[in-house]
């Protein structure tokens, strides 16, 4: 005779049954967690992630690092594309959680849609992580954008300083990505603001006057939007050169290095690559090329986007296992340059070591999953 005992139910099962009771999802979450239920070979934990785009190097790289994590973890693991498109993002919201997944990692390049999002993934009872752009109620994953903007103006302007340029005969080229919302293109805010507070002569301005509208700062400063892709980067700045006199030094940043690559294009096929500086951001295999090799790509904000995988993969971890994240988990960042960027990468732009982590991503430690990748400064055994 079969044995009518209780059946165990999952732990997806066990989240369902909690919300309709009436608890949110993270008390769900941690409530499962002290009771023990953690992945096993029977019911692994699975993940459903949908990135903002699946072309541009960058943009792969980031996919496939966490594919890569969720796998070597032992996790299911299914992955959208949301083209950088409104109703395609939502309509991959509803795709996912038809699948129920344990937790949902979102990637939405659309800020006005955040809302939207949240009704759908609570409406689910499915746990989130925004990754990059915030989502209201989920927790949230990036890179501190006004920090690195900030950092790398530092390293490029006192350079301009040196070749003799001012904001006479300089202006600064930035490339934001106006769909992306405030935070994403603080980046490019931040390195205006701190190059004018650097440099002689440039038009000074606070950050938040520099909204998603901004075309021109005084005389020094010139806002195109890339949509943070290559090809509409490489056309806008290519527009923007014809208003430059051939002279004119220039500063180029963006909120990505596919953003930045399009935009270094059309400065170089304009024949004005001896006259402009350039920053990127992102730390891609190209880039870091670039930076070894271009003598005028003189600093990478590198926010190691290839190995994102594993810090989300650890933070979902520990959501599932009951730890409430701090507001902001940060990717691990900083500025590489010609004299420090064989530490971090190798030569063939591959990592091979990670900063440490900052005090509030700690908790990360506790989950074990970073220590099995062996690459974290501070946790390499």
């Amino acid at each position: 005779m079969k044995n009518q005992g209780k059946q165990s139910i999952t732990r997806r099962e066990m989240l369902t049954r909690l919300t309709a009771l009436g608890f949110t999802v993270p008390a769900a979450t941690a409530l499962i967690a002290a009771n023990g239920r953690r992945a096993s070979a029977a019911d692994p934990i699975r993940i459903s992630f949908a990135n903002v785009f699946e072309k541009g190097e960058l943009f792969v790289q980031l996919g496939n690092g966490i594919e890569n994590a969720a796998k070597l973890m032992g996790y299911e693991f299914r992955r959208y594309n949301n083209e950088f498109d409104s109703e395609k993002t939502l309509a991959n919201a509803r795709l996912m959680v038809q699948d129920r997944p344990d937790i949902i990692l979102e990637y939405n390049g659309v800020e006005g849609i955040g809302q939207a999002l949240r009704r759908i993934f609570d409406d689910a009872g499915i746990p989130f992580i925004a990754i990059n752009v915030p989502i209201p109620g989920g927790h949230w994953f990036n890179l501190v954008n006004k920090e690195i903007g900030t950092d790398t103006a530092n390293v490029v302007v006192p350079i301009a300083n040196a070749n003799g340029w001012t904001g006479n005969d300089t202006t600064a080229i930035i490339i934001q990505a106006s769909a992306a919302g405030v935070e994403v293109n603080d980046c490019v805010r931040y390195f205006y603001v701190t190059a004018a507070e650097t440099m002689e002569g440039m038009t000074k301005v606070k950050p938040d006057e520099i909204t998603a509208t901004t075309t021109t700062i005084g005389d020094t400063g010139i806002q195109v939007d890339g949509a943070g892709a290559l090809e509409e980067s490489y056309t806008a700045v290519k527009n923007a050169l014809q208003t430059l006199p051939a002279d004119r030094h220039i500063l180029l940043y963006s909120v990505n290095d596919d953003s930045t690559l399009g935009g270094w294009r059309a400065i170089t096929e304009a024949g004005r690559q001896d006259n402009t500086i350039v920053a990127g951001l992102g730390g891609s295999v190209a880039a870091l090329g670039e930076l070894r090799n271009n003598p005028q790509w003189v600093a990478e904000g590198s926010v190691f986007a290839t190995h994102w995988g594993q810090y989300l993969i650890a933070m979902a971890t520990a959501v599932l296992n009951g730890v409430e994240p701090p507001p902001l988990t940060k990717c691990p960042q900083l500025i590489l340059t010609p004299d420090n960027v064989d530490k971090y990468y190798d030569a063939e732009g591959k990592v091979q070591l990670l900063p440490p982590l900052v005090p509030e991503n700690e908790y990360l430690r506790d989950t074990g999953v970073l220590q099995q990748f062996n690459n974290v400064e501070g946790l390499i055994g």
